[in-house]
């Protein structure tokens, strides 16, 4: 398995959007098939966020996605930068690829200067815990609740700034 920029393979950004149109589409960022597109178009870069990376077999077969996003949440104006759409086909979970993903977002994040990288979740926090995040509070997102989580460039640095 390797991780790559999206930008490297724009020929995915429709597979990408119709799995993750699939999976969350009854909610509103994934609720509109073109919006998704464009959303992953305006992601397919590399050197800054927003930005997109898939996880690829040694044959090119998509085995998952994950995007750094700007400004995931409109009622959270003052965090910038979210961890999102980390999306694993469900044959395929269970495998690494979504841990992979994670890491590399994070690393790249930190590459690029990103200090605090948040993320929301319903139910996936154990396992976002594993990787540095913790969480800062719960919110209401799409009439569900969520824990807004919080990862630091140094895991052990005080407060979130960006």
């Amino acid at each position: 398995m390797r991780i790559e920029p999206l930008a490297d393979h724009p020929h995915l950004i429709g597979e990408i959007a119709k799995l993750l149109h699939e999976e969350w589409g009854t909610f509103p960022p994934w609720a509109s098939l073109p919006a998704v597109e464009a959303r992953l178009t305006a992601g397919a870069q590399w050197h800054r966020a927003p930005f997109t990376t898939v996880a690829l077999s040694a044959a090119d077969e998509l085995l998952g996605t994950a995007s750094v996003k700007l400004f995931e949440l409109p009622s959270h104006p003052d965090k910038s930068h979210w961890l999102g759409e980390v999306f694993i086909p469900k044959a395929l979970r269970g495998r690494g690829v979504g841990s992979a993903l994670i890491n590399d977002c994070v690393r790249r994040s930190i590459d690029i200067g990103i200090h605090a990288l948040y993320l929301y979740t319903p139910d996936q926090q154990k396992l976002y815990e594993r990787f540095g995040w913790r969480e800062v509070e719960q919110a209401m997102v799409d009439g569900e609740t969520v824990s807004v989580m919080v990862r630091l460039a140094a895991p052990n640095a005080p407060g979130p700034q960006c």
